[in-house]
């Protein structure tokens, strides 16, 4: 059996803001892709809303997603493929955080299973590193949504991130038109469904 760690925020999660509640299990993306996949895989869904990739959040530190990676990684390891589901949360202006600072704090994840391999190849990975595959953040700035002058500020940051992925061929998913709940922040059932579909397809 191949074994998936999805790790991410609040849209793997299945979070509806304005509602307060996650969409139903059985429509969010992780157990959708688990269901399409089968028996021979497992999925592990591991979102947190208002992760960041990086370590932004100097109040709720829980919330920083690389470094609390390491105790989610080796609870499940070894893994055979790694979804990094971050840098919505770190594209909000608020955060301060320009595409050089996303890229890198996305790349890092990468940086500590390296290190992690050199030290114990056997025991957290089998001798082998898990593929890693980046799911990059989705366009929220889209026409209509509630939120679409705040992140009108930093797609262009959003796809400088795309770019560098693409240039140079780390293997990623991202869209550029989604669709979302009425919050306008957050995928609804159809954006979790073409996720799902999306990622199946990348696997096969």
């Amino acid at each position: 059996m191949k074994k998936i760690l999805v790790y991410g925020d609040s849209n793997t999660w299945g979070d509806n803001f304005l509602t307060r509640r996650r969409i139903p299990d059985d429509k969010q993306w992780c157990n959708i892709l688990q269901e399409k996949l089968g028996n021979d895989y497992k999925v592990y869904q591991e979102g947190l809303p208002g992760r960041f990739a990086g370590s932004v959040d100097k109040n709720e530190i829980y919330r920083n997603g690389i470094d609390t990676f390491l105790s989610t990684y080796k609870s499940i390891a070894p893994l055979d493929i790694l979804i990094i589901s971050l840098g919505s949360n770190d594209l909000r202006p608020e955060s301060n955080r320009n595409s050089d600072n996303i890229i890198k704090d996305l790349l890092s994840y990468k940086e500590l299973l390296d290190q992690l391999f050199d030290e114990d190849n056997n025991r957290y990975f089998n001798g082998k590193l898990p593929e890693i595959i980046y799911l990059l953040p989705v366009n929220f700035a889209l026409p209509g949504v509630e939120y679409k002058e705040l992140f009108d500020k930093t797609e262009n940051n959003r796809q400088n991130i795309i770019k560098y992925f693409n240039d140079n061929n780390i293997k990623n998913i991202y869209f550029n038109d989604i669709d979302l709940c009425e919050d306008g922040l957050h995928m609804n059932e159809i954006g979790h469904s073409r996720v799902a579909d999306k990622v199946y397809e990348i696997l096969n």
